[in-house]
């Protein structure tokens, strides 16, 4: 496996106040590369470490405020995964 960051986020958080409004945040507990924390009274969000599960997103627009902005990297930036 291999990562190949863009300089940019492919994940956004749209609007603090709704994460900071939201009483379950998913976002912090779905995710298994950690990529949310929790800091005082925001998300903060460590893109480079995303696998492109996408669970954040759907957890976060079904049980969460839908805060989160997710879009796959782009041009082939982000993980790529190898298999045998």
């Amino acid at each position: 496996d291999k990562w190949d960051w863009d300089s940019q986020s492919h994940i956004v958080i749209s609007d603090n106040e709704l994460c900071v409004k939201c009483e379950q945040k998913p976002c912090l507990r779905v995710c298994p590369a950690k990529v949310y924390t929790w800091e005082k009274d925001h998300i903060a969000v460590n893109y480079e470490g995303c696998l492109e599960l996408r669970a954040c997103y759907i957890a976060c627009h079904q049980f969460g405020n839908g805060a989160i902005v997710w879009k796959y990297p782009n041009g082939g930036k982000g993980v790529v995964f190898s298999y045998g």
